[in-house]
């Protein structure tokens, strides 16, 4: 392989985010204090803030290791050129340049699925339970993995292609690429929560009209545009308490 200004370019950018980011996260950590802050000390227990920071360092220090090792296994693959390897394999199947580039991108993403999955698995039935936060079952992981996997393919494949398809055939070809996918990401956030999240989680309105009336009000204050309120079956999976908008 030799080295192009690309190269080092690219080389720069993926190490240097993932140093930047570590760094952050030691800082992160470092700032973490174990006594309790005066503030809080009426309205919260000494004991649920000391497991509380005992549970952000173990998360913290697994996030950089996964994320190292990730680095690693890239740069790895890159220099023995893994990439160049893939890719000659593939265009010897004999498809054409968008059905090839879905195979070479569609291969890249289920090994890094594959190799994620064990981070995934201890995360999820190791840390989260040795806190009590884990609610979830294996045979919700398994089925929330192949979920994922086919929506992933639904609906990543066929803007893969798109994209692919603009290179091959328009100038400007990163600019129409550009727009596509911002068009997409602005199409997700309303398709997202009305169609994508229900097949994870069931959402009901919110029955206590007193709380429905205060959370109103508060994004009456906020000059936030409340258009409804409902609640998710999130406690399947996990016994954080969460609240989110969009």
């Amino acid at each position: 392989m030799e080295p192009n200004l690309y190269f080092w370019i690219i080389l720069a950018a993926v190490v240097g985010l993932h140093f930047l980011d570590t760094i952050a996260e030691t800082l992160n950590l470092k700032a973490l204090k174990p006594e309790l802050p005066d503030q809080f000390k009426d309205v919260f227990d000494q004991e649920k803030y000391a497991k509380s920071q005992s549970y952000t360092r173990e998360t913290t220090r697994f996030g950089i290791f996964e994320s190292t090792f990730h680095l690693v296994l890239f740069l790895g693959f890159w220099f023995v050129g893994g990439f160049g390897w893939l890719d000659s394999v593939i265009r010897g199947w004999g498809f054409g340049p968008i059905v090839s580039g879905l195979f070479f991108f569609s291969i890249l993403y289920l090994a890094t699925f594959l190799t994620s999955l064990p981070f995934t698995i201890h995360d999820t039935f190791k840390i989260e339970a040795k806190y009590g936060f884990n609610k979830t079952t294996k045979a919700t992981f398994i089925t929330d993995q192949i979920r994922g996997l086919i929506l992933g393919a639904l609906i990543g494949l066929p803007l893969l292609a798109l994209i692919l398809w603009l290179f091959e055939s328009v100038e400007n070809a990163w600019l129409w690429a550009w727009i596509a996918v911002t068009a997409f990401m602005l199409l997700m956030v309303y398709l997202a929560p009305r169609f994508i999240m229900p097949l994870y989680n069931k959402f009901t309105p919110l029955e206590d009209e007193d709380l429905k009336a205060e959370i109103a009000k508060m994004a009456a204050k906020c000059e936030f545009p409340l258009q409804e309120v409902q609640i998710m079956d999130g406690s399947k999976r996990s016994a954080k308490s969460n609240a989110f908008f969009t």
